[in-house]
């Protein structure tokens, strides 16, 4: 088995089902998220999914729900006080990420 290298040193917590669509409340306008800043933003969260799953059957009622879960320091598993804020919890590990994206173009 190969070495973790980069970022990702910890398996993140995700206590929600990851396969529904992720939203944030942000700028006036829910907007959809990938996992890491769904689980670091501190603000109003949400999630949608189907109700139920059936083979063959792409017609299913779907449920949205606020979540009130944990809220995570970005890219790790260090959990923070909620407080509203509507941004993301942000650290090193963010600060990293986000240096390695802007060089790649």
């Amino acid at each position: 088995m190969a070495e973790k290298r980069g970022l990702e040193q910890q398996s993140l917590i995700n206590q929600y089902n990851t396969a529904g669509v992720l939203e944030i409340f942000f700028n006036e306008k829910w907007t959809r998220v990938t996992t890491k800043d769904f689980r670091a933003f501190n603000g109003p969260r949400r999630i949608t999914e189907p109700t139920y799953a059936e083979l063959g059957n792409v017609v299913v009622p779907m449920r949205t729900y606020e979540y009130h879960g944990p809220v995570y320091t970005w890219g790790t598993n260090n959990v923070v006080d909620f407080s509203d804020t509507g941004s993301i919890e942000k650290n090193d590990v963010w600060e990293k990420a986000r240096k390695i994206s802007e060089n790649r173009g």
